[in-house]
């Protein structure tokens, strides 16, 4: 994690711990336990919210219509806003490691998923452009060489247009999402997308990563690296469905409220991200159970957008 991203969450912090006490009854003077998480969540319930949105016809730009999904995983070059579709099913969600990072993805619990599509790979700086220019979306923090985290923003740094757009906030994803007839997925539909029915550890199976995506590209020591790849580039990391990019790269905004396991409520104070970015380093962040957050607010260098539908 990067520190510009801990410090953003501070600001969000304790609104999260003090909704999460009040919800569960417990008292951290008193030395209450917090009650145990429920065995299993109902499936469906974590994904019903946004099923229905998925049937909510948006304009798209310039009154066109969306670009048609594909049920056929998509090879080398793909059109931009490419989705492909995404069954119905029924997945195993979070991890039991003992790992403290999965203690918010626990418990492992059943969900089903309705159909939907999902993006091919995330929305580079070239798409979001065309939103800006249609007047629908605000402009990303731009790229600033004299600027500590600035330095790795996308917007208006040359040569980057086939970049994931990053340094937006959550607002910007919605609003750009919208603007091309789509939406943000919830992060049960983007596990699922990621992982498929088998319990995989990563997108393209449990080998550990090597170069099958975009990551360890900086050194937080000298403070030096080189920020993202074109989206789309590790055709390596393929997700079982054949999306790119679902780890590494950027991080990826999702519909959902944050929650510090799934046996506690959501807050919409933090909204989780997901899949790991340019700059991680280990196996974990990567994988495709772990959980972030960021406040609504943010704009990180290593956090972007994906649509679904």
């Amino acid at each position: 994690m990067s520190f510009a991203r801990f410090l953003a969450r501070l600001t969000v912090l304790l609104p999260i711990a003090t909704f999460a006490l009040g919800a569960c009854g417990s008292s951290a003077a008193g030395g209450g336990a917090e009650p145990a998480a429920p065995a299993t969540i109902p499936p469906v319930a974590q994904n019903a919210p946004n099923a229905l949105a998925s049937h909510v016809a948006v304009a798209s730009p310039g009154n066109a219509p969306p670009p048609a999904a594909t049920s056929r995983p998509v090879a080398g070059n793909f059109p931009a806003g490419a989705m492909i579709d995404i069954p119905a099913g029924t997945f195993m969600m979070g991890a039991d490691d003992q790992d403290d990072l999965f203690t918010r993805a626990k418990p492992v619990h059943e969900v089903g998923v309705a159909a939907f599509a999902m993006d091919v790979s995330v929305v580079t700086v070239a798409a979001y452009r065309g939103c800006v220019e249609a007047g629908k979306c605000s402009e990303p923090k731009r790229y600033d060489a004299s600027d500590r985290w600035g330095r790795w923003c996308t917007w208006g740094q040359g040569g980057k247009e086939s970049h994931p757009v990053n340094c937006v906030d959550w607002d910007q994803a919605v609003a750009y999402c919208a603007w091309v007839g789509k939406r943000l997925p919830t992060e049960e539909e983007w596990e699922y997308a990621a992982r498929g029915t088998d319990g995989r550890k990563y997108p393209w199976g449990n080998a550990e990563p090597s170069d099958q995506l975009c990551w360890k590209r900086y050194d937080s020591k000298a403070e030096t690296g080189e920020g993202t790849c074109p989206a789309g580039s590790f055709t390596g990391g393929d997700s079982p469905f054949g999306l790119r990019d679902m780890a590494g790269n950027v991080w990826q905004w999702t519909s959902s409220g944050y929650s510090s396991d799934y046996g506690h409520p959501r807050s919409n104070n933090a909204r989780v991200n997901r899949g790991g970015g340019w700059s991680n380093v280990e196996p974990r962040n990567v994988r495709s159970a772990n959980r972030s957050w960021s406040a609504p607010s943010t704009r990180e260098t290593d956090i972007g957008i994906r649509c679904a539908r």
